[in-house]
């Protein structure tokens, strides 16, 4: 008999936030989103922490930017509407920074892959 290796254990409970009405489910990234969603993660790690730190205008601008791009990019998935300008008319910083936490470690549970699903089910039975 062939070993079935379940895939559905990857997927995540649900994890949402209410933001403009809408619920979004940030318990995972969709595949067509992992390229995106990580190279806005990737430029975020860029960004000189010391400037950030210190109050640099133009750095802490960039993060302000990115953060809320990161939003945009992943919400648009599902609600179209949900754009960068939409996001700066209807958020706050706030928001938008609990919002963009929760969507980078989505991404990077997503990299996790299936072994520690399954260490985790053995270690439930």
């Amino acid at each position: 008999m062939a070993e079935v290796i379940d895939l559905d254990v990857l997927r995540p409970e649900q994890h949402l936030f209410k933001l403009g009405g809408e619920q979004i489910d940030v318990s995972y990234i969709p595949t067509g989103l992992a390229f995106d969603i990580d190279e806005i993660v990737l430029e975020m790690g860029k960004l000189d922490q010391k400037k950030v730190t210190k109050g640099d205008k133009a750095e802490l601008r960039k993060a302000f930017d990115l953060g809320v791009k990161l939003c945009a990019v992943f919400c648009q998935w599902k609600h179209p509407d949900m754009t960068m300008q939409w996001f700066m008319e209807n958020t706050t910083a706030a928001q938008v920074r609990d919002l963009g936490e929760a969507i980078k470690e989505a991404l990077s549970h997503a990299y996790e892959g299936i072994d520690r699903k399954n260490v985790e089910a053995t270690q439930e039975s």
